[in-house]
């Protein structure tokens, strides 16, 4: 079977190294392409060291009639068996019309919760999702929201979480005193709040020091945060990673206070890890974890909670490593194993007889 998964970018992005993660899982079962409509590259050499073929289009327009008939000239040539379009960067209009073109079964996916700037890119949207052959959502939160958005039955949309290689043992921080935090530097993740709660543990834990890491377009302005909340001697700005498990392993606590997800990538991390966690109480964090097994769970936006869930935690190590035991049990269920299993048995719903059984 070959298959051609098509994204805005091949920036460091949550999709994209999941993408990355999945791929030596998905080549036990089919040959994978990658093909990118935007510009944003830094995770090239990473899939190509996989053996992954990618293709560039750089289209500055997404309604490019040209670049649409450029993507439906390598579906068609390739000879793909199927064409799955990640949702992102408004791609999903120009990859189904190339991809209706080229006569190949189309499969989208949906990993956030989108806000709609126009009511004729909704419409787009909306027809070109219903075009697809086969929907999948990342959580049960994007599915309701898409289904809602885009007028789609539920029935029609299949979930399909997020996976991670987990480790089998939860581990004592390197640094019992490292509080920190995996994210694009944007504005839904609430960096802000994370900087607002690590200037008041200060005042309570005086040896804390934190780690964030990532990057993104807020990364100045939250750097300047810093600075003024007086934390430039406590606070580590380590830029985009494409692997973060050597610096997880530092963390005692790791923190998430998103006001939007899709399923978090991050919390994921954190589980494997075995650290204990505070998060915000968005739907799509809690389908990862329970309140008070792994972790704690805060209102979005309450920096007073945030800060009261974090001292807790950090002042009682017994529980903070009952609850890093019980994350490396929770993460087991969201195995790069299990991720492959059920998006597999969904490529053989959508393709049905199309494709003989033996190449899935």
């Amino acid at each position: 079977m070959k298959v051609l998964r098509v994204l805005h970018n091949l920036g460091v992005g949550g999709v994209q190294r999941q993408l990355l993660s999945l791929v030596p899982h998905l080549q036990k079962e089919m040959e994978i392409h990658v093909c990118v409509l935007e510009k944003g590259k830094i995770l090239e050499k990473e899939f190509k060291k996989l053996s992954v073929q990618v293709h560039h289009l750089d289209m500055v327009w997404k309604y490019s009639p040209m670049g649409i008939a450029k993507l439906s000239k390598v579906i068609s040539q390739e000879r793909y068996d199927l064409v799955h379009i990640h949702r992102m960067g408004g791609i999903v209009f120009p990859a189904v019309v190339a991809s209706l073109g080229a006569k190949v079964p189309v499969l989208i996916q949906h990993h956030f919760l989108y806000r709609w700037f126009s009511k004729r890119k909704l419409f787009l949207e909306a027809w070109a999702t219903k075009k697809a052959q086969g929907l999948l959502a990342v959580s049960h939160p994007v599915m309701e929201h898409t289904c809602h958005e885009l007028g789609i039955e539920a029935r029609k949309v299949g979930v399909v979480y997020n996976g991670i290689y987990w480790n089998h043992h939860s581990k004592e921080p390197i640094h019992p005193w490292v509080v920190g935090m995996v994210a694009r530097m944007v504005r839904h993740k609430r960096i802000d709040l994370f900087l607002k709660a690590a200037a008041s543990l200060c005042e309570i834990f005086p040896l804390l020091s934190f780690v964030l890491v990532g990057g993104g377009e807020r990364e100045g302005r939250y750097k300047k945060m810093a600075q003024d909340l007086r934390l430039e001697e406590k606070i580590v700005f380590t830029g985009s990673m494409i692997s973060v498990e050597d610096t997880l392993s530092s963390f005692a606590l790791g923190l998430l206070p998103s006001e939007n997800e899709g399923f978090p990538n991050t919390l994921l991390e954190y589980l494997s890890a075995g650290i204990p966690v505070v998060v915000s109480s968005i739907p799509q964090n809690m389908e990862v974890i329970e309140a008070d097994r792994e972790g704690k769970v805060a209102p979005v936006g309450d920096v007073g909670a945030l800060v009261s869930s974090a001292a807790e935690i950090l002042s009682n190590r017994a529980l903070a490593k009952k609850m890093g035991i019980m994350a490396t049990r929770r993460v087991k269920r969201f195995s790069l194993d299990h991720t492959m299993k059920v998006l597999l048995s969904y490529y053989r719903d959508f393709l049905g007889d199309k494709v003989p059984s033996r190449s899935l």
